[in-house]
């Protein structure tokens, strides 16, 4: 795929997270509260540290945000550096900067969660700025 190179469980791993994203985006043209299937969101919360690195845009003011997922429980940090964004795998902080369900945060990162779309999430975190940081592929 371009100049990438993947092996089967990698490659099967990004058509994954393509068509539960794609999914989502036909289911929530008839449900405003469609939800990245449980299932598929298992599976791509553990692959979302490639596409942070193509997506994310710095926003000008290097921090760190720790974050951490329901359904599945999982933590992160998003560092938000001068030149590049980065997800790195963290433990799951008991006071993140953000908590959000897993399925949100998968939208977050490829794009798709716009206000009208946003479950309740929790922390001092900006989504605004989230957003910024990744306005999708």
């Amino acid at each position: 795929m371009g100049p990438m190179t993947f092996d089967f469980a990698g490659f099967v791993a990004l058509r994954l997270n393509e068509h539960a994203l794609h999914t989502w985006d036909i289911e929530v043209t008839l449900d405003p509260g469609a939800a990245v299937a449980p299932g598929s969101a298992q599976v791509v919360i553990d692959n979302l540290q490639m596409m942070v690195r193509f997506t994310g845009k710095p926003t000008g003011t290097d921090h760190t945000v720790a974050v951490r997922t329901s359904e599945p429980r999982r933590g992160f940090a998003i560092v938000i550096g001068a030149d590049a964004v980065l997800l790195e795998p963290a433990e799951p902080a008991d006071e993140p900067d953000l908590l959000i369900p897993a399925e949100a945060f998968i939208r977050l990162v490829f794009g798709r969660l716009d206000p009208g779309h946003t479950p309740a999430t929790r922390g001092p975190a900006d989504l605004d700025e989230l957003r910024r940081v990744f306005p999708g592929p």
